[in-house]
């Protein structure tokens, strides 16, 4: 079990959890919702090659922006009032094929401090990126492997996935009894066919596998797995693995500095503070700054921001070598 902080320092967290605020979310769903309004606007009417590539990169983007609002919806932070985050979490979820609920039941399990990458429910996607050859075959790796965690996923989201090779038992996480389970996907099939006829009657039949199905698989759940890859890999790299069993090996993340494209883009909803946000997951994610600046001052391990791009870091996780003490080991 982790030490227990001060007073003044639970104090101060404590504080930075009452504070919620309106703006912030509202803001980040709103931009959101507005860019999937202007990619619909350009398939309605002028829907060619170029603008519907355009169309489509612009909608997996927000889906995946989708995902991580659901993420925050799931620690009950996204919107200040519980009602309506549930409401907002939900919608959000559905939207991108997620069930809230189960997605929530299944996440909560990575945050269980401590616990090895081993037992990281989400450390499939990372764990054998750690240990690829460099180069091209975790490049390789990194884009092909996102079909398995698809298969994943899907089981998690929707029917629980405590029996996983590879990960611990999930407390309550035995799937769920057919009358729930059929409540938890009411919203998200509702939804679905919601798109399907909106797309329908707006483009064609044809537009909403196209470009709502298709960018959700091909980019806004790579976009996720990528996003894993870098917050839990990059400290098995740079400096190096703790110890030299890698199945013993503590979960970990980073924070990092980055310009405003990458937190809108590929990091948003405070997920460039995302070593603060395992270190107090029921923080708002728009008071993680603030979180983070103070147990940079008040807990010496606290790992400091790495100041670079997610791509930059990206280039280099791809390039490192395996450190020789683990190689094999997973």
């Amino acid at each position: 079990m982790a030490e227990s902080p001060p007073a003044n320092l639970r104090n101060q967290i404590a504080a930075l959890r009452r504070q919620r605020r309106w703006l912030p979310p509202v803001a980040a769903l709103g931009s959101t919702f507005a860019f999937l309004g202007v990619a619909l606007w350009i398939l309605t009417a002028h829907l060619h090659v170029w603008s519907g590539a355009i169309a489509f990169l612009l909608i997996g983007a927000m889906q995946y922006r989708l995902v991580l609002a659901a993420h925050e919806a799931t620690h009950k932070t996204l919107m200040p009032v519980v009602w309506v985050n549930e409401a907002a979490g939900l919608f959000c979820a559905s939207l991108v094929g997620v069930s809230l609920f189960n997605y929530r039941r299944a996440h909560l399990e990575h945050h269980k401090y401590p616990q090895t990458i081993q037992e990281d429910i989400d450390g499939y996607i990372y764990r054998p990126l750690i240990t690829a050859r460099p180069g091209w075959p975790r490049f390789l790796l990194l884009f092909t492997g996102n079909y398995i965690d698809i298969a994943i996923k899907l089981r998690r989201k929707f029917v629980g996935d405590g029996d996983l090779e590879g990960t611990h038992a999930l407390v309550g996480s035995k799937k769920p009894a057919p009358g729930a389970l059929l409540l938890q996907l009411l919203p998200l099939a509702g939804l679905q066919l919601a798109l399907f006829a909106l797309f329908a009657s707006l483009v064609a039949w044809w537009a909403y596998p196209v470009f709502w199905l298709a960018p959700l698989f091909l980019i806004a759940l790579q976009l996720d797995r990528i996003r894993t890859f870098l917050e839990h890999g990059y400290n098995y790299f740079f400096p190096g693995p703790p110890i030299g069993d890698l199945s013993q090996a503590p979960q970990t993340t980073i924070d990092v500095d980055t310009n405003f494209i990458e937190r809108y883009l590929f990091a948003p909803f405070g997920f460039t503070d995302h070593q603060a946000h395992h270190a107090q997951l029921t923080v708002p994610f728009y008071q993680l700054p603030e979180l983070r600046k103070i147990l940079e001052q008040s807990q010496p391990g606290y790992v400091r921001r790495i100041r670079s791009s997610y791509f930059t870091l990206l280039s280099r996780m791809i390039r490192a070598p395996v450190a020789p003490e683990f190689q094999g080991r997973l």
